[in-house]
């Protein structure tokens, strides 16, 4: 889909303060690339096992990140600045599970595409969109303690999903 240039988008990423910010820019690359958008979701952390970067469930308006990893990440001197890296490509993934894709392979494939569409081949969007996860869950086990099962204390993002906002109050 033609739209604006791959820089466009890096510059824009740049820019993003927070995850409502990240989560606008989800939602415009995802639909810009295959033309797919839907609003009124919402955002909560908790504590979920470390191989888990996010989920949801199908009918939900609901996401859920997992903050050990969000934590850990900014603990971790060479993965630090990868925070809001980790943040965008989790939540382009679940946005794509809300939008009625259900399949694992077909996400990550799709959010593949979205992230080489919008950054290029070269980000580290791209990179970490198809590397996933694992690539970076030895150095979060590292720095994380130990823990069993979920915690969920859930905290919800506020400023998340603005469109879903139609008033102010």
């Amino acid at each position: 889909m033609e739209g604006r240039p791959k820089v466009y988008y890096s510059e824009k990423f740049e820019r993003c303060r927070n995850m409502g910010d990240i989560f606008e820019l989800v939602k415009e690359t995802t639909e810009r690339s295959i033309g797919r958008r839907r609003a009124g979701l919402t955002l909560y952390l908790a504590n979920l096992p470390l191989y888990i970067g996010a989920l949801y469930k199908r009918g939900s308006n609901t996401i859920v990140m997992n903050r050990l990893v969000l934590e850990a990440m900014k603990k971790i001197t060479e993965l630090k600045d990868d925070a809001d890296v980790f943040t965008y490509v989790i939540l382009l993934h679940e946005y794509l599970h809300t939008l009625g894709y259900s399949g694992e392979r077909q996400v990550r494939t799709l959010a593949y595409k979205i992230s080489i569409d919008s950054f290029g081949p070269n980000h580290k969007i791209t990179e970490f969109s198809r590397k996933g996860l694992s690539s970076i869950l030895p150095q979060i086990i590292r720095v994380t303690p130990k823990r069993r099962g979920m915690d969920l204390n859930l905290e919800i993002v506020k400023d998340f999903d603005r469109s879903s906002i139609t008033y102010i109050s």
